[in-house]
């Protein structure tokens, strides 16, 4: 068999019919990613803490400014929980204060300038938060006035109270990321089948990876179109010819098909309600008869196989014309059926020139 590359156009053509499913899963992406969210967000809200922000003025001792290259947002978090904060902090807290679980609940900060250390305090008790902020405030003052070499006073200069933890929602970013992802999978996955070469979209492909010529192709009936196009109108002209030359050089032609005979009974079915020929004429195969007696030319049996546009079959096409061979029915021929009239007008409005 013959290879090619991707054909471009069909795969624009597959994902422009593709559009309304890829938009249906961009919504449910959507929806899913925000559900997920908010179910995050309410697991967080359950176990909401109280938060006391509080921001000191640190007055660095004259000459000693250079200090705050090492009093910085890494250092005042290691600092504040050492024996000379933290353990002040706890002796004022008493005994029934746990240091372990205090050192938890506190963190520091240099948002931008160095002189300003804020001190968050986290806790499920906001009484609690309220006595580990006072400890911590005085032990900071005290720290300040042992260290009067590197510092003149450590203040305090705001506090924001205690209120209750605010957990960020996020919704708009989580359903946008939700649409992407299931977007991003559904695109991949239909550029993934397509390039795998498994389902049939045009007479080429028939062609180029089964050997065999295509003799035409049938449309999808349904709302889009009443087969009066003058695409239709040519590949029916065509389908019609080609049928005419196979019977006259084979006599009769049977229908071979992936379904059990549903796909070849319906073409069969079609061609002959359009007059194009009758049931002496094409007939359906029957694989388990034995169909050697039943030549009607010099490479015996005229098999014409019937494709589904667009559904993945090309394996299973492959097993049936090589059952057939092997039979002695020689598979000379291919139709392609259902096609999708809306992808084909895509497909040959791009690309006029190829049948």
């Amino acid at each position: 068999m013959m290879q090619q590359g991707v054909d471009s156009r069909a795969l624009f053509a597959t994902f422009i019919i593709k559009l309304p499913k890829l938009l249906i899963l961009a919504v449910a992406g959507a929806i899913l990613g925000s559900g997920l969210n908010l179910f995050l967000v309410l697991g967080k809200m359950q176990n909401r803490c109280y938060v006391s922000e509080t921001e000191y003025y640190i007055d660095f001792a004259d000459g000693r400014y250079e200090a705050k290259d090492y009093y910085n947002d890494f250092t005042w978090n290691d600092v504040i929980k050492t024996d000379e904060i933290l353990g002040r902090a706890m002796e004022l807290l008493g005994s029934a204060y746990d240091r372990n679980q205090v050192s938890t609940m506190i963190s520091a900060r240099i948002l931008s300038d160095v002189r300003y250390l804020t001190v968050y305090v986290r806790g499920q008790d906001p009484a609690q938060v309220e006595a580990v902020k006072n400890a911590l405030g005085t032990a900071l003052t005290e720290f300040a006035a042992r260290k009067d070499e590197l510092f003149d006073a450590i203040d305090r200069i705001e506090d924001l109270g205690i209120v209750l933890e605010e957990i960020p929602c996020f919704a708009w970013r989580a359903a946008l990321l939700g649409a992407v992802i299931a977007t991003g999978i559904g695109v991949f996955m239909t550029a993934f089948c397509f390039c795998m070469g498994s389902a049939f979209y045009t007479k080429s492909d028939i062609l180029v990876r089964l050997g065999i010529p295509a003799c035409g192709m049938t449309f999808r009936k349904g709302r889009r179109g009443n087969g009066n196009s003058a695409l239709e109108q040519r590949q029916a002209e065509m389908l019609r010819e080609n049928l005419e030359l196979l019977r006259e050089k084979y006599g009769q032609i049977f229908l071979l098909d992936i379904s059990e005979g549903r796909e070849a009974a319906a073409f069969q079915k079609e061609i002959m309600e359009r007059g194009l020929a009758d049931g002496s004429q094409v007939q359906l195969y029957d694989s388990g008869k034995d169909n050697r007696r039943l030549k009607c030319g010099k490479e015996g049996i005229a098999i014409v196989v019937v494709i589904p546009f667009g559904k993945v079959s090309r394996e299973k096409i492959t097993d049936e014309i090589e059952h057939a061979r092997q039979r002695d029915s020689i598979a000379v021929a291919a139709v392609l059926t259902g096609v999708d009239r809306a992808w084909m007008r895509i497909y040959y409005a791009w690309y006029n020139g190829r049948q």
